[in-house]
């Protein structure tokens, strides 16, 4: 590139800021609000307007890793490692001075704060307190209407917020994470807040009923990970829509949920003690529920999914279920089972059905009235034998539609006999659009289990994962494979062997993990090695099988 075409190119860039100079103030804010608070402030430096727009720029950012270089995210353990360093004690003090600064400039120009954001990582909770203290409060009298406040500390010196929080009444959304709230001395002025999110709070149930009761307009509500909590109960949230609870913790005992205005709930609980009680009541409007590691004994989960018959989206993951589950809605449009392991029997009536999920749970027994897609995936670390894939054919037959199987096979022995498999189950392989096969037996079993899996079903798409070295020999010997076309063997069995129905190969992919690209197969044999990483991809057109033996 020659010095004029740059001269060229820098005029016309000057022009284009010029242009942009001349919007209004309000659309140029809009604009540096799809910026990041580094480059916004870097914009300062463009001119003295440029400067003045920087200056009263309405979200105010303030995140302490910005002062550290390199630095992505100074997590709690990053510094206690740090936080004996000189340099590293004047930074914060120069970040602290900064806030300070620029939050005064800010109000003295007597405009609203439309987002102020706020992350530390302080140790000295009981020093900082009042400067702290003191941004909140300014954001508050200058009527913010978004706070993000994140204060990573000690887990012994939790900061607590200063009451001026409850009475940011021009606040819609507000975000806490890692400090206390302690009861307010007067009611709660909340009046505009709509969305409430609560990450590592301390608080007690009357805080939580307080805040459910007194924010009148509140619309989306969730708690994650807080402690100082074993019943929590939310109840009177007139226009609640959105709830979400997730625990990490043992703490929780009991959760009550009386929201007849509910829309969407999220009921997710980790760790080895789970709530012994989880009780929802009626709620005619919940469209959407996510349940996650929630224990049901007996009839309790058919119970609760009998409240909300508006129910569209269903999603049920680790969950303790009992053995046996009914569901019945002409309303469900997505339903989702996935690593429930005490699942046996299903039921399920739902005509109206977009998409059906059954994910590394047990093969069960299903009776099931759905007319739409199915995507499933079954785990065996056991013996692969006849008597598991009968289950799996005869569960998979019952969808006329199975749009994706994931099958992950590990034995240390394939027992598998073509004869007793066609006189139990006599039927057709399933068409199948895509299967996804993970694998790992020994090297004797491989045209067995290949066997097993065509005898069930017959894929347009066949991915085989490429991750370790058996995964290398097993695919280098299934690229050989699918190419012989020897077919005298069982000619005598009217459902023969996959090869009689496989008309061609038609394409072989390979996509490389860390590259997210496909190559061709032959062109990435030249350069195999046993540390390449991808999904090789296999298209087969099949003919349709008969019984009378034709094809």
């Amino acid at each position: 590139m020659n010095i004029l075409t740059e001269l060229k190119i820098m005029d016309e860039t000057v022009v284009a800021m010029d242009r942009i100079s001349e919007l209004p103030t309000f659309i140029i804010h809009h604009l540096m609000s799809y910026l990041s608070a580094k480059e916004v402030a870097r914009t300062s430096v463009l001119s003295k307007k440029w400067n003045q727009l920087y200056v009263s720029f309405p979200i105010l950012d303030f995140d302490q890793n910005y002062f550290f270089p390199g630095a992505s995210r100074l997590d709690y353990g990053s510094f206690c490692v740090r936080k004996q360093n000189y340099s590293f004690s004047e930074t914060v003090k120069k970040f602290m001075d900064f806030v300070d600064a620029s939050l005064v400039r800010f109000c003295k120009l007597k405009f609203c704060i439309q987002k102020f954001r706020l992350f530390l990582t302080f140790l000295d909770v009981k020093g900082s307190a009042p400067i702290v203290d003191r941004w909140i409060r300014l954001a508050v009298e200058n009527g913010v209407r978004e706070l993000d406040f994140e204060n990573i500390t000690d887990e012994n010196t939790v900061y607590t917020l200063p009451q001026a929080i409850f009475s940011a009444n021009s606040v819609t959304n507000l975000r806490l994470v890692w400090c206390r709230l302690e009861q307010p001395f007067d009611s709660i002025m909340l009046c505009s807040l709509k969305k409430l999110t609560l990450e590592r709070v301390c608080l007690d149930e009357q805080m939580v009923q307080k805040l459910a009761t007194e924010c009148p307009l509140l619309e989306d509500l969730c708690f994650s990970n807080c402690w100082g909590l074993k019943h929590l109960c939310v109840s009177k949230a007139s226009k609640l829509k959105i709830m979400e609870i997730r625990s990490f913790s043992e703490e929780i005992e009991i959760v009550e949920i009386s929201v007849p205005s509910l829309q969407q709930l999220t009921l997710l609980f980790y760790g080895a003690r789970r709530p012994r009680v989880v009780e929802v009541a009626r709620s005619p409007h919940l469209k959407k529920l996510d349940l996650v590691s929630v224990y049901f004994a007996d009839n309790e989960f058919n119970h609760l999914i009998s409240k909300f018959p508006s129910l569209e989206d269903l999603f049920v993951t680790r969950c303790c279920l009992p053995g046996k589950i009914k569901i019945s809605s002409n309303q469900l449009k997505n339903l989702l089972f996935r690593s429930c392991k005490y699942l046996k029997v299903i039921d399920v009536d739902a005509p109206n059905l977009l998409l059906f999920t059954y994910e590394f749970n047990p093969i069960p027994i299903i009776s099931i009235n759905v007319p739409c897609p199915w995507k499933v995936s079954f785990v065996c670390k056991g013996v692969l034998n006849t008597h598991w894939y009968l289950k799996l054919k005869k569960f998979l037959g019952v969808s006329k539609q199975i749009e994706s199987l994931k099958l992950s096979l590990y034995s240390s022995k394939v027992l598998y006999n073509l004869d007793e498999l066609s006189e139990c189950s006599p039927s057709l392989p399933l068409q199948v659009e895509n299967l996804e096969l993970h694998t790992n037996v020994p090297l004797s079993d491989y045209e067995t289990l290949l066997d097993c899996v065509f005898w069930i079903c017959h894929p347009r798409t066949l991915r085989v994962n490429v991750m370790f070295e058996e995964d290398h020999k097993f695919i280098t010997w299934l690229s050989d494979q699918l190419w012989i076309r020897d077919v005298n063997c069982c000619n005598s069995h009217p459902i023969k062997c996959w090869r009689h129905y496989l008309n061609d190969l038609k394409t072989e992919n390979f996509l490389l993990v860390n590259d997210q690209i496909f190559l061709d197969v032959d062109n990435l044999m030249d350069g195999w090695t046993t540390r390449t990483r991808g999904v090789s991809e296999f298209h087969l057109d099949w003919c349709v099988p008969v019984l009378d033996g034709k094809s």
